[in-house]
């Protein structure tokens, strides 16, 4: 019998979702493209540091993937909100997957910018489609009670990718090579946009009837989003506690690969071990998530979230042992669903539909700037004060950005009309 779209009367939220047809192919969908990710993601580390040996042009191929979010990220979301998400999310997947193939031609160091190229471009294609998934994720949802489950099961995902993903690239690439976690990326990418077509879509959009867009449209629709965001205190605390946050990620980003190669001598299978722990720790995350999301306020999940998140991170650099880093990745795990899936949620809430674009890119814009300072000094200081020390500082930096939150976040029903 096929699945409806009509959400089951009776049951707790996860039944709902998992009745709901569009959601399951969404969730599906980003399930595989998630495991391509994350070949790819820690395949690309792991040749840019074998060819250059170093970590600065690790942090330069991380940081070539956050630029478009600062500088394209913004603009893209206007679009968003003008054009058919659906569609736009079924393009952007087929762009990517034919765009990563590039990957396949690297073969010495001096042809090392390709990651560069490649991970810019794709990242400009996939400033269009998040937001647009965001964006339709309270479209196919349509509990209120059922959002902050939903996010949990997208965050679930990338649980999927972290515990299939390095774990088979890490075989695979031991095996065969890295290249075999490029052709995995670009089949995942087009598994999700096969996956998107299956999903039924309101079609909401603030284009006009001619379809057509000036300069100063974009301008100002773009103000109207940076507006918006600055206006509203959930959304102004969502800001806070990312970027403070992201202050902290971005480095973890950069040296991550180099740290756990240089501290405990790991190759491809280590870190693929690590990270599928980590993605286990999500799992456990996301099924506990389902049941205390009644419980605790998107608050309190959020907050207290990036505060564990910030202890692990300072943990991780002064683990005298593998085994205890494998068992922190853990922790790590099962702290980012609640409080990934808590943000998500009110911005969500907070934010109308036909704005959720150009607001949520907004947003991404000024937090990926603050990911890419994080980036700039972890490489340029990595080597010289030692990983471990800024494993600690920007675990420290995650930890307040927590704090923050129990501060400056306000979810959207607490708010006066």
């Amino acid at each position: 019998m096929a699945l409806s779209d009509t959400a089951i009367p009776q049951g707790n939220a996860y039944r709902r979702l998992f009745g709901n047809r569009s959601f399951m192919a969404l969730w599906v969908g980003q399930m595989i493209s998630f495991i391509g990710d994350y070949c790819n993601w820690l395949a690309i580390p792991i040749m840019v540091n074998r060819l250059t040996g170093s970590a600065m042009m690790v942090g330069l191929s991380v940081m070539a993937t956050a630029l478009p979010a600062l500088l394209l990220g913004p603009v893209a979301g206007v679009f968003v909100d003008r054009w058919d998400r659906k569609w736009t999310m079924i393009i952007s997947d087929v762009l990517r997957g034919v765009i990563v193939l590039s990957l396949l031609f690297v073969r010495s160091v001096d042809q090392v910018w390709i990651f560069y190229v490649e991970g810019f471009v794709v990242s400009c294609v996939s400033q269009f489609f998040f937001p647009a998934r965001n964006a339709v994720l309270p479209l196919v949802v349509k509990e209120q009670d059922d959002l902050l489950p939903a996010n949990g099961l997208m965050q679930v995902i990338q649980m999927a990718g972290l515990l299939a993903g390095p774990a088979l690239a890490g075989f695979a690439i031991g095996l065969w090579g890295e290249k075999v976690a490029f052709i995995a990326n670009s089949t995942g990418y087009l598994a999700s946009a096969a996956a998107v077509t299956l999903m039924t879509v309101p079609r909401t959009t603030s284009a006009p009837p001619s379809g057509g867009i000036r300069i100063e449209e974009v301008r100002t629709e773009l103000l109207e989003g940076l507006a918006y965001l600055f206006g509203h205190r959930s959304t102004l605390g969502v800001l806070i506690c990312l970027s403070v946050a992201m202050l902290g990620f971005g480095a973890i980003q950069v040296i991550w690969v180099p740290y756990l190669q240089s501290a405990f001598g790991v190759g491809a299978t280590g870190l693929g071990i690590v990270d599928a722990v980590q993605g286990a720790g999500m799992a456990v995350g996301g099924v506990l998530l389902g049941f205390v999301a009644g419980r605790l306020s998107k608050t309190t999940l959020g907050s207290g979230g990036i505060c564990v998140l910030g202890l692990g991170f300072a943990a991780m650099g002064f683990a005298p042992t593998f085994t205890i880093l494998i068992a922190i990745s853990f922790v790590v795990g099962l702290a980012i669903v609640p409080a990934q899936s808590a943000l998500n949620t009110i911005m969500q809430l907070a934010v109308p539909d036909l704005k959720r674009g150009r607001v949520g890119s907004s947003l991404g814009a000024i937090s990926t700037a603050a990911s890419l300072v994080s980036m700039g000094l972890a490489s340029s200081f990595g080597e010289a004060i030692g990983l471990s020390n800024v494993y600690a500082f920007t675990g420290l930096l995650v930890f307040i950005a927590g704090l923050l939150g129990f501060w400056f976040l306000k979810e959207p029903e607490d708010l006066a009309a």
